[in-house]
């Protein structure tokens, strides 16, 4: 500790004096202390006895401080961790190696693209797995194209089949009426007319020629949309409409009679909008058809039959004749659907149903001049 020597007062006033600067080094222990203790000079005024008591008070003064420069060393991990240099950072891994850094980003991104490529890989054999085993049929394979080519023909092979059948049958119920013409009944009258055409349609039964005889619906097997007939028998010879004069023609299926076909012959007051919409006259209370008196039609046989394909949504082939120049006959219109039906007042005034039919899209088109 240093002692300094007051100098004396002039007239009861200290004078002006400056303080020398006293520097100092302090050997503290080690791991004592945090702080660099710089001790700054504060000036007193100077008392009677002792520069350490204020004039005319008894309170002391606190001792006078010196300018001390004091260096600590403080041993290695007192107090918080403190980084002098990046060097030392470097050396205690606190700041990451660039190039560290830059080798696990390239590393990344390699293990990403070989995953990338294996995926790809993967998805190229799974591929070529597919198309080894034939799951998708290939163009080339002369198996595959002679199946379909084979499948084809076949299908081919039935449709002709069945229409030479219809023509075979046809051209024999021409040749039966050639033969028949010169004939002659049990009452020796020469066979013509309406009469010699169903003798011979009956006399072709007798001997099986008739084709499609089972009853159903929809198209006939051999019989094409636009096929021409000359002659009314000839639709029940080939199964297109059994009657040869009722215009309704019906089966029953579940215990439910469905209509199967309908022939517009002009005898019932019929209606064509259009090649594809026709209002349908019901059967029954037609002078011109049965003799009498006209009556009210009712709801059974052919007309219950097409209010059940209404209600059951069945297709009924339609028929129609037509007459062009000096030829004549009935033409296969295709398949229709019972649209609507209701009950008015005839011609004759009585009731009838009437049955509006809609033909169905995607067939063939045909149009009233060629029907």
């Amino acid at each position: 500790m240093v002692t300094l020597k007051t100098p004396e007062k002039e007239n009861g006033f200290r004078p002006n004096f400056k303080r020398p600067r006293v520097y100092a080094v302090r050997n503290f222990p080690e791991g004592c202390g945090r702080f660099v203790a710089r001790v700054q000079p504060s000036e007193c005024e100077e008392g009677d006895e002792d520069m350490n008591t204020l004039p005319g008070k008894n309170r002391s003064l606190p001792s006078p401080r010196v300018d001390v420069d004091v260096v600590r060393d403080f041993p290695k991990g007192c107090g918080p961790m403190v980084v002098s240099s990046l060097k030392d950072a470097e050396e205690k891994s606190l700041v990451p190696d660039v190039k560290e850094c830059e080798q696990r980003v390239v590393g990344h991104k390699l293990s990403v693209a070989s995953v990338v490529d294996k995926a790809h890989n993967k998805a190229k054999k799974a591929l070529a797995a597919y198309q080894e085993k034939s799951l998708v049929p290939d163009v080339k394979d002369k198996e595959c194209e002679q199946r379909v080519v084979g499948h084809k023909l076949s299908v081919a092979s039935v449709v002709d089949k069945a229409h030479n059948k219809v023509k075979k049958a046809l051209a024999a119920y021409q040749e039966t009426l050639i033969e028949m013409g010169g004939e002659c009944d049990a009452n020796f009258n020469r066979l013509k007319g309406w009469k010699l055409y169903v003798e011979a349609a009956m006399y072709l039964k007798k001997k099986d020629k008739w084709v499609n005889t089972t009853k159903q619906t929809g198209d006939i097997p051999g019989v094409k949309v636009g096929d021409k007939f000359r002659y009314r028998p000839e639709l029940a010879i080939v199964g297109l409409h059994s009657h040869f004069q009722c215009g309704i023609d019906y089966m029953t299926e579940d215990g439910e009679m469905i209509a199967t076909s309908i022939v517009e012959s002009g005898r019932y007051a019929n209606e064509t909008e259009s090649p594809v919409v026709m209002i349908y006259t019901g059967q029954g209370g037609n002078p011109k058809v049965s003799k009498g008196e006209p009556i009210d039609q009712k709801p059974e046989r052919g007309n219950r039959a097409l209010m059940n394909s209404k209600a059951t949504g069945t297709p009924v082939r339609v028929i129609r004749s037509y007459k062009f120049r000096e030829e004549s006959g009935y033409v296969y219109h295709g398949l229709y659907i019972v649209d609507n039906f209701w009950r008015k007042r005839g011609d004759y005034g009585k009731f009838v149903f009437k049955f509006l039919l809609r033909r169905i899209s995607g067939q063939p088109k045909l149009t009233l001049c060629n029907s």
